[in-house]
This record gives structure tokens, C-alpha cells and sequence, in this order.
């Protein structure tokens, strides 16, 4: 899951949604860069954006944190993390999105207020 989609699921509650039951019923991961990367935010100096980042904290308590090695920015890391982990990536970032479409990798978003998934049954 990346920053933007932890920030949203936990700030946004979906109308007509149990969209935490539907992504629980995978195994969670992110990657160490993610976590960072809400660290920071939480200490910007917009309070909306910090708290949006303190509750995304709060959420990723109970999610597996991936230490991943390969070099590149935390889009690179998060889709290397996918394709090792044959996982689905969680992401509002259309560059993200557009990668893992590229690669054939599985992946979820919010649009509208509902989550879209790509998912091949085939693999």
C-alpha cells in the first residue's frame, strides 16, 4: 500500500463500503519508504495533512513493513515489492497504477468513492 491510499482508507471512510473488510481479507504489506514517507508528513506544518498522516500511522500498526533493498524512489520499491511478493498494490498515484498495468501486476484504487480492482486469476 502506498502513502496516498493509507492516508485515504484511513481518513475517508467509503459510503456503502466495507472496503477494510475487502482489503483485509488479503495480507497487508508496505514498505519501510511509506512509513517514512507518513513520518514526515505527520510533522509537516498543515495540521489537516499531519493528522491525515498520524491516523495513516495508526492504521499500519497492524500491517507487515517490508525492508526492500532494490534501488530507486519508494514507486520503484513498492512495485519491486509486488512483483517479489506476487502482491497487489493499493495506490491512488496514477504513475504507480500505470507501472503495475505495464508489468501485468494486480492492483486496487479508489475512484468515485468505490474501490476498483485489476485482478488476474490467471497467474
Amino acid at each position: 500500500m502506498d502513502t496516498s491510499f493509507l492516508m485515504h482508507i484511513a481518513n475517508n471512510p467509503l459510503p456503502n463500503s466495507n472496503y477494510l473488510s475487502e482489503i483485509q481479507s488479503y495480507s497487508l504489506l508496505t514498505i519501510n519508504e511509506v512509513i517514512n514517507e507518513l513520518l514526515g508528513i505527520s510533522k509537516d506544518t498543515k495540521v489537516k495533512r499531519s493528522k491525515q498522516a498520524r491516523l495513516a500511522l495508526n492504521y499500519v500498526k497492524s500491517i507487515v513493513c517490508e525492508n526492500i533493498t532494490t534501488r530507486g524512489n519508494t514507486d520503484d520499491k513498492l512495485v519491486s515489492c509486488a512483483m517479489q511478493k506476487h502482491g497487489i498494490i493499493a495506490s491512488l498515484d496514477r504513475d504507480i497504477i500505470q507501472k503495475a498495468d505495464k508489468l501485468s501486476l494486480d492492483y486496487v484504487t479508489i475512484e468515485q468513492g468505490r474501490l476498483i480492482w485489476n485482478i488476474s486469476y490467471n497467474k
